[in-house]
């Protein structure tokens, strides 16, 4: 007699319930009160400490890449509405999108600015070369993307007050390369926009990557240290003081994001294997998110 066997690669809650691996639950932003992630490429929102997910944006293209304004009232993101993928904005208690970018050649969100006005993000449109990008903003009323004062960057992060940029050159994020040391390894730069000086923040030969400012500190990711995972670590810019703030040796920290915290202290939200964590700035402990998408996608 031979047995089947089905593999139920999720968690089934209920009917019509799953609890999907936080692998595809993808590129996660927190607001105050919120959690964005993209889930079979549409959008989806659930309270800041878990529960039951509700869809905010699922036309037939691909969303993703999310991401909070600072007042935490809209999120822009990646959308292919059009056959493209442009930047989108739609509020948070849900409505109709608005189309920020139009240019043919693929842009990469990385946040808002500081004062909620415009879009960071990188192309490589304007470059030429299709494998270097280049740091741009954009808002709703002026939407001819503006050039940042660098030759080359991605990942961009701005100060709160919209002085230092922190930014790598250069990155390999969306690769499957594991603990490399080679020439296309990232380190992060801080650039000063009024004065147009810079430095180089890391030196490490393996990948730092994806910085996040909050109030004077740069927290970024690193395989620097003695387990060789991607791990959180912070760079103080006014003494040079660099911490390692996780210390996992099994799984990389993966497309974390910054958030403002429910008291203001900072925390950011990123995939750890199959979970998903809080990461809370001021007690350093990560707690794990617990999210439920509703409907009949586990039967289809």
């Amino acid at each position: 007699m031979l047995a089947c066997f089905l593999a139920v690669p999720h968690a089934i809650t209920a009917v019509g319930q799953v609890q999907p691996d936080a692998r595809m639950m993808r590129s996660p932003d927190v607001s105050a009160e919120k959690i964005v992630f993209s889930y079979g490429d549409d959008l989806w929102l659930v309270d800041r400490a878990g529960g039951v997910a509700t869809p905010l944006a699922s036309p037939p293209g691909a969303e993703s890449n999310p991401r909070f304004s600072p007042n935490g009232q809209a999120i822009a993101f990646e959308g292919n509405y059009e056959g493209g993928r442009d930047l989108y904005v739609i509020p948070t208690a849900g409505g109709i999108s608005e189309r920020w970018t139009h240019h043919p050649s693929a842009e990469r969100l990385c946040e808002w600015t500081p004062d909620g006005n415009s879009l960071l993000h990188s192309s490589n449109g304007f470059a030429g070369l299709a494998r270097m990008n280049q740091l741009f903003t954009v808002s709703k009323q002026q939407p001819l993307p503006k050039l940042l004062p660098i030759p080359y960057g991605e990942n961009g992060s701005l100060s709160s007050d919209g002085e230092w940029l922190a930014y790598i050159p250069y990155g390999t994020d969306q690769r499957t390369w594991k603990r490399y040391r080679g020439g296309m390894a990232s380190d992060i730069w801080l650039f000063h926009l009024p004065t147009k000086t810079s430095k180089r923040m890391t030196d490490f030969e393996g990948t730092d990557s994806y910085p996040m400012w909050h109030g004077k500190t740069v927290y970024y990711l690193s395989d620097a240290g003695d387990t060789h995972r991607l791990n959180i670590w912070s760079y103080n810019t006014e003494t040079g003081e660099r911490q390692a703030i996780t210390k996992y040796a099994d799984y990389d920290c993966k497309s974390p994001a910054m958030g403002p915290g429910p008291n203001g202290e900072g925390e950011i939200i990123f995939q750890k294997g199959s979970q998903l964590l809080l990461l809370n700035l001021a007690t350093r402990a990560a707690e794990p998110v617990n999210i439920t998408i509703p409907g009949d996608r586990p039967t289809l």
